[in-house]
């Protein structure tokens, strides 16, 4: 889930014969719900260098307003909203490989489905007949009109979370489009999107390119702590994105943590990604900033996390209790947060369920943890949370909650457990938007407002507090020690 549920861009994903039924995708009506597929019945797209002949077609996908043209002679993409229709500019490989490298037939009639993995989001598509016009209409797709169109539309047809986050996109659309018409070039359309994004506060729904030659991104986030960071970086700005100069002050936060081990105890892995040690009253202690790996595919960084975790279990197994600190995770792959939390698995239980918001024949898909993993930790765990757990490390909180040894503690996390949505806009702008609804086991959702603590310790109070971080990591070891 994936900014990004994860740190690069989240490629998500009726038989039409005309381009006006392609903008009612999501009003065709089904006989009956559309379950996921078993992950061992999807098959890989390229076969020896070619689409495989199956996965060759035409392929609408109505909960995500992206289009699949997949043939012999490779593939292309387009995106679509309430009538729009616009080519991706990306290389045939590329597309596949970040967005549907696997794919399934399904027994429901008119009904296929792309993957991004074998365990990861399934994306159910319908068969057209023919490219429909509007995705090749001789129109000038980059002007200043058509770029505020796409972005606005697609947030009508696809945000899941207005009423959460208290959006009326039909007011927004109405009191912008006239300024958006009037734009001459994108420099005069940027700020117009800005309003129109304007305390949003999802960091899953975002707008970034170039204007002028300078680059620029509209962002926003929920957390006192946070748009404290935010306004320090905004007032003095040293190139690169918010979220990369984050890391460096998430760097300097978790010299706090380094402070609390037992001296010689401290182990690392992965750049410091993940790092384990020892605290007083034989605890151990376990954190994870991000939920990826060091570079390849989403398999190979499965693998190397799953090694590091399995190499700091090891370490501590003969510790009574441990801290498993994800309070600075900004996020990943909801693949890796799953292989983490199945160490933690005592038997396979239901995690969460996700599903995407526009397209109501499809079934919500499930996603359980069950044990694997070279390592097993069936005791007592304390997880640390704040509103810098994000996006996947969020995930893995409601992956960990289902378990019965597992205590949050801290603070509610940021409250973006949808992935990403990502969108490559004819201008060369891209854009991204929060379009599922994940639901924990008991079925309810924490998007907008992020996942409770059992056991509140104010990581980030709302009035700044220096050293505020430690604090809370040494209350979570107090509690982990019985104490």
């Amino acid at each position: 889930m994936n900014p990004q549920r994860s740190a690069a861009p989240a490629w998500r994903r009726c038989l039409l014969a005309t381009a006006s039924l392609l903008a009612a995708t999501t009003a065709v009506a089904a006989p009956a719900t559309l379950p996921p597929l078993p992950e061992s019945t999807l098959r890989a797209v390229v076969v020896d260098g070619a689409i495989a002949p199956d996965a060759r077609g035409l392929w609408a996908v109505p909960g995500y307003g992206d289009l699949y043209a997949l043939s012999a002679d490779g593939a292309s993409m387009y995106q679509f909203a309430a009538g729009l229709c616009w080519p991706v500019a990306a290389a045939s490989d590329a597309i596949l490989d970040e967005a549907a490298p696997y794919f399934g037939r399904s027994a429901k009639p008119r009904d296929f489905v792309l993957a991004s993995s074998r365990r990861g989001t399934q994306l159910h598509a319908v068969g057209l007949s023919r490219l429909p016009a509007a995705c090749s209409a001789p129109i000038d797709r980059r002007k200043p009109l058509y770029t505020f169109d796409a972005v606005s539309l697609t947030l009508k047809q696809f945000y899941a979370y207005d009423r959460e986050r208290g959006l009326d996109w039909n007011a927004r659309i109405a009191r912008l489009r006239p300024a958006a018409a009037r734009a001459r070039s994108d420099a005069e359309l940027q700020p117009v999107m800005a309003e129109l994004l304007r305390g949003v506060d999802d960091l899953h729904t975002a707008l970034g390119g170039e204007v002028d030659g300078r680059a620029f991104e509209i962002q926003s986030q929920r957390g006192a702590h946070f748009d404290r960071l935010r306004q320090r970086f905004d007032r003095h700005p040293q190139g690169g994105s918010f979220l990369d100069w984050l890391q460096t002050w998430i760097a300097q936060e978790r010299t706090q943590a380094d402070a609390q081990l037992l001296p010689g105890s401290r182990r690392s892995a992965l750049g410091d990604q993940v790092v384990w040690g020892r605290l007083p009253g034989n605890v151990g202690y376990l954190a994870v900033t991000a939920m990826a790996g060091e570079g390849g595919g989403e398999d190979a960084q499965r693998a190397a996390v799953g090694r590091a975790v399995d190499a700091a279990l090891a370490d501590l197994k003969d510790t009574r209790a441990l801290v498993f600190d994800v309070a600075h995770n900004l996020g990943g792959l909801d693949t890796v947060s799953a292989e983490i939390a199945a160490r933690f698995a005592d038997r396979e239980r239901l995690a969460y369920t996700k599903h995407p918001h526009a397209d109501p024949r499809v079934r919500p898909q499930p996603l359980r943890i069950a044990p694997a993993g070279a390592a097993r930790y069936l005791k007592p765990v304390y997880l640390l949370t704040s509103e810098f757990t994000c996006s996947a490390g969020e995930t893995f909180t409601m992956m960990m909650r289902a378990l019965p040894q597992v205590v949050q503690v801290g603070q509610p996390t940021q409250g973006i457990l949808s992935d990403a949505l990502s969108k490559y806009l004819p201008n060369g702008w891209t854009f991204s938007l929060s379009n599922e609804i994940y639901r924990d086991a008991w079925g309810e959702s924490f998007e907008a407002r992020g996942l409770p603590p059992d056991r509140a310790a104010a990581v980030y109070p709302a009035r700044e507090s220096a050293g505020s971080y430690g604090r809370a990591l040494q209350r979570a070891a107090q509690w982990a020690a019985g104490r």
